[in-house]
């Protein structure tokens, strides 16, 4: 298992301390840590690889890849199909991590929900030592007039590259 490309311990470890024990979670991509999460909060994991289905005890909603207006005005090949994201879309979410699509997709589709983050307290967006997630935080931050603030994760990929994630917080 190459853990370099899994949600960073550091991450993990803010979500833990910044969320109430029965807090709801939505995370966007799932993996080896949801399980981590799942252990802490309430979990929904959307994901589109059905290898991933049930794989932690999250509650996992199938949602597969499909063309979007965001994702293609960014040149990205999809995102979740927003029809099923929508209509499963939990209750008083807390948090939400995007961490999926994977890169090689994109992730820029989850501006298709963007009135839903409107009333989401903190975001966590991975793998900003990207560019194109780091300018979807930059947007996000802007749109929703989040504060924003960079994590250097210790661990490096197993490329050697270096991992970042970013903290958006509602601003009183």
């Amino acid at each position: 298992m190459d853990d370099s490309w899994m949600l960073p311990a550091e991450a993990i470890d803010y979500i833990v301390e910044n969320c109430t024990e029965n807090a709801t979670v939505l995370e966007f991509g799932s993996g080896h840590g949801s399980q981590l999460l799942a252990d802490n909060v309430t979990l929904y994991s959307i994901e589109h690889d059905e290898s991933w289905m049930e794989a932690t005890s999250s509650n996992y909603i199938f949602a597969p890849i499909s063309e979007n207006t965001f994702s293609n005005e960014y040149e990205q090949r999809g995102w979740y199909d927003v029809d099923i994201v929508e209509e499963n879309w939990p209750p008083n979410v807390g948090l939400v991590v995007i961490d999926g699509p994977p890169g090689t997709i994109g992730r820029f589709g989850i501006l298709s929900v963007l009135h839903r983050l409107q009333h989401v307290p903190i975001i966590l967006v991975d793998d900003v030592d990207r560019d194109d997630e780091h300018l979807l935080a930059n947007y996000l931050s802007k749109s929703l007039g989040m504060s924003l603030t960079i994590y250097d994760v210790v661990k490096p990929r197993k490329s050697g590259t270096e991992r970042k994630f970013a903290v958006l917080l509602k601003e009183d």
